[in-house]
């Protein structure tokens, strides 16, 4: 979980990027990606920073964690399971030939002052969730979003930090072109989802979105990637 100031220190950088130890690695309409090598490896770990100037941070995070909803926009996502103290276990494609990963991981969600949303995930071991054969454990993930609403309301702006280790030869190359393509169709794509939610409650006649509730539920970026 994220303190005040970890919050308040990655919506100053939606306006003043730190990255002098960081590389752009890809850029999207509002959104730039940055990597980095993690020290002592050759894996990578991602920021991305960027807004969604006509979607609101409710239907933004319902677009991202609703994933009975996701089911309906994410064709990497193969399924996911709650399970007891804030844990999921989440089953995602990887490119082929590669076998699909999981994820099993504590997620928490926090409401700060003036709107700000903070989703925290971070693996954990639980018995619930025993590996299976055919579909690689990913056992070294985290993922930090932060989401504060523009000015006008409109709008949201978004710190993203990832790391996961998908384990496995995987060479570099396809690691790349996966992480170059995955990470921005997945922006493109919860944008998308996240209007056609609006869309539908403005047609259905629910004007206030704040009386749509958080559901603390949220899902590996690289099962996107």
């Amino acid at each position: 979980m994220f303190t005040e100031a970890q919050v308040n220190e990655a919506i100053a950088e939606i306006k003043t990027p730190n990255v002098a130890s960081w590389d752009l690695f890809s850029e999207v309409s509002n959104f730039k990606v940055y990597r980095r090598s993690v020290p002592n490896s050759s894996l990578k770990e991602y920021k991305v920073l960027g807004s969604y100037p006509d979607l609101p941070t409710r239907y933004l995070l319902r677009a991202y964690t609703d994933l009975d909803f996701r089911k309906t926009w994410d064709p990497n996502m193969i399924a996911w399971k709650a399970l007891p103290n804030h844990r999921l276990h989440f089953t995602a494609k990887f490119p082929w030939p590669l076998y699909p990963r999981d994820y099993v991981y504590e997620l928490r969600t926090q409401e700060f002052a003036e709107g700000v949303v903070c989703v925290n995930g971070k693996s954990v071991f639980d018995e619930a969730a025993p590996e299976r054969s055919g579909t690689v454990r990913v056992d070294e993930f985290r993922q930090d979003v932060v989401i504060q609403p523009t000015e006008d309301g409109r709008g949201c702006n978004i710190w993203f930090g990832y790391y996961d280790n998908p384990k496995g030869n995987i060479p570099s190359s396809i690691i790349n072109w996966a992480a170059k393509s995955g990470i921005p169709s997945f922006l493109n794509s919860m944008r998308d989802a996240g209007l056609r939610l609006m869309k539908t409650d403005e047609e259905n006649g629910v004007l206030d979105e704040k009386t749509q509730p958080l559901r603390p539920t949220a899902t590996p970026l690289a099962a996107n990637c």
